[in-house]
């Protein structure tokens, strides 16, 4: 979940300051978008509105399949997609148990499929993957974990969890994860993948490591986009689409392995506010900072965020993410009440900021990329990059 906070609450902070003019054209908003991903070094940026290219860019002669980390997520999402489709799974409800029955016994009897892809399984996770990745058999390591919470009760963003899928998807087609998306989606899509990581026993890793080109990420983009159809194909059922971008019943900002985010949010502050942020041991110094916003509203993040930058400082994103997000797992959002707009946008999105965001009513689909290095560039996490996206479709209307 703190990657979540990090990566995608404090998403549109680098362009906080700045509010937003929802009179600029597109060709203003793409040239900042051009201007954004050339100064976090973007590797690919891919923005198509239906079948028009509205930017596309590579930072090499010929675009390479690049690794997703956890927009792979969102990717193997279809895969479930595509069995309940074809009728092998009849719900996501379904216990797990099913699949594995050592689970037919205590807690984890109640752990349903939906559960692992909304992340409520409970099952005990570290926010950090190094647990996994040393892991020889990652469906095991999933297996064999404890509980955390109740089944069901508390939503807690899970990589552990979601490689558990992995599993599921070879028990029911036969075939391993990646072979299955091969055959069964990918090559109807055209899509030629680059490399997925496996564990020692051969299991493709869910939580991150499939390798796709901006193209072919764009090419998953629309097929949710038109509910499962490409190419005249209904290729996998609407219904699932639907479902798997509905809020889960947690969090209104997930889906099943997607996130979802609204056309516009409203903010206030009151006594509860700062009450919360008591609560969760937040220093006091930094507290009475904020107390001048108690009663005060605000029409959109960027004025929350000017708002926040008058009272801490001009180095206000790192003081929130010090003082706030990592040690008590608040986003700057979370102090303030919030009104929310409808969920008009969705993506997946991944360490060092690689995005897959879908305006499926404007069929509008964004991609952009970077390329694991061991020296990063400061910027390249592009945190910007959705919030732009969210601009654009509201000046496309």
């Amino acid at each position: 979940m703190l990657a979540r906070l990090l990566l995608s609450l404090v998403a549109c902070l680098l362009s906080g300051s700045i509010l937003a003019n929802q009179n600029t054209s597109v060709s203003d908003l793409l040239q900042e978008i051009e201007a954004s991903a050339k100064s976090a070094h973007s590797s690919s940026l891919l923005i198509l509105h239906g079948d028009k290219v509205l930017l596309e860019q590579y930072s090499t002669p010929s675009p390479k399949a690049l690794e997703l980390m956890s927009v792979t997520k969102s990717v193997v999402a279809l895969a479930i997609g595509c069995l309940v489709t074809d009728g092998k799974i009849k719900s996501l409800d379904t216990p797990v148990h099913e699949y594995y029955p050592e689970w037919k016994q205590g807690r984890k009897q109640q752990i349903t499929l939906r559960m692992l892809m909304d992340h409520t399984s409970g099952l005990q996770n570290s926010i950090t993957t190094d647990e996994i990745y040393p892991a020889p058999n990652v469906v095991q390591l999933a297996l064999s974990a404890e509980l955390s919470h109740d089944p069901g009760s508390h939503y807690a963003y899970n990589n552990k969890a979601t490689n558990l899928l992995a599993g599921i998807v070879s028990k029911l087609s036969g075939e391993s994860l990646d072979s299955y998306m091969q055959s069964r989606l990918f090559n109807d899509l055209g899509i030629q993948p680059g490399k997925w990581m496996k564990d020692e026993a051969g299991n493709p890793h869910v939580m991150a490591g499939l390798a796709l080109t901006a193209r072919d990420l764009a090419t998953i983009g629309r097929l949710v986009n038109h509910r499962g159809q490409f190419a005249g194909k209904q290729l996998l059922a609407s219904e699932f689409i639907d479902s798997m971008l509905a809020a889960s019943a947690k969090t209104r900002d997930g889906g099943l392995l997607w996130w979802r985010y609204p056309a516009w949010v409203r903010f206030h502050a009151d006594d509860a506010s700062f009450a919360l942020l008591e609560r969760k041991g937040v220093r006091a110094s930094l507290i009475d900072q904020l107390r001048p916003l108690n009663g005060r509203r605000f029409d959109s993040p960027e004025a929350l965020y000017a708002a926040l930058e008058a009272q801490l400082g001009s180095d206000w994103r790192q003081t929130w993410a010090n003082d706030v997000t990592r040690p008590h797992g608040l986003g700057p959002w979370a102090p303030f009440h919030s009104e929310k707009g409808p969920y008009t946008r969705f993506e997946g999105n991944g360490w060092l900021g690689q995005y897959l965001v879908i305006v499926p009513h404007l069929d509008l689909v964004a991609v952009r990329q970077f390329e694991a290095v061991e020296e990063r560039p400061e910027g390249h996490d592009y945190d910007a990059f959705s919030e732009q996206i969210g601009r654009l479709a509201t000046a496309l209307e």
